[in-house]
């Protein structure tokens, strides 16, 4: 799947609205509680984007799979930490090309499909620890095939 005009120009206005937030976030993120608020601010526009199916990986658990429950769209990496993430590697290569700065969002804005159940457990689990969902999906009993090569 490709994405259309108007979405590739969606996600370049993206990109350049990330580089002018380049500055800030260099200035906030020494300071936890700036940071946060910051990523909180700022991690809609990675919600925007994904919501094609351009973003998704394919990959469904196992529970989902098996017809267990009502199909859910997981960020394996929730969007406020992917932010982080993102404008991380963004302050490293301000001139980042747009094709790298789609395969970026592709690594850590994209989605996989949970039951609503799941999706429910592993949100509850994983609030506020800072860490990405997929870590917890195995305590979860979330079974997703082909994730540790995703996120390696």
């Amino acid at each position: 799947m490709k994405l259309n005009k108007k979405q590739l120009v969606k996600v370049e206005e993206t990109l350049k609205d990330f580089i002018c937030l380049v500055p800030r976030y260099l200035e906030v993120r020494d300071n936890p509680s700036l940071y946060d608020m910051f990523l909180s601010r700022n991690r809609n526009p990675l919600f925007d984007l994904t919501l094609n199916k351009f973003w998704e990986t394919g990959l469904s658990s196992n529970g989902f799979k098996s017809g267990q429950g009502k199909k859910v769209k997981d960020h394996y990496i929730p969007r406020k930490l992917a932010m982080g993430f993102i404008m991380g590697e963004l302050s490293l290569n301000p001139n980042i090309t747009l094709d790298e700065f789609i395969a970026l969002c592709k690594r850590y804005a994209s989605t996989v499909n949970l039951t609503e159940q799941e999706h429910k457990l592993v949100t509850k689990m994983t609030k506020k620890t800072g860490k990405p969902n997929y870590e917890f999906y195995s305590k979860c009993g979330i079974v997703v095939e082909g994730i540790d090569e995703l996120i390696h």
